[in-house]
């Protein structure tokens, strides 16, 4: 199973990531609003884990932003 995580923090984004490998997921890490939106599989994940607060965005535009064109991957908010 293939997951999108957009994480700013970096430690964090590395701990979850190993966590995730762990459990045989294939992962994805995304660090900004940014580079997140525009990735280039993100339609053919099996799941997104999304923080809320991206340093150069909301998480919720993104996730807006996704739905709005119709990408109906499911999505986990993951935020502090």
């Amino acid at each position: 199973m293939h997951i999108l995580l957009v994480e700013d923090d970096p430690e964090l984004g590395r701990r979850l990531s190993e966590r995730l490998r762990a459990a045989d997921f294939a992962v994805d890490l995304a660090t900004s609003q940014s580079e997140a939106e525009d990735w280039p599989d993100v339609e053919r994940m099996a799941a997104i884990i999304l923080d809320l607060g991206l340093p150069d965005g909301s998480g919720l535009d993104l996730l807006r932003g996704w739905r709005d064109r119709r990408v109906e991957t499911p999505i986990l908010i993951l935020t502090a």
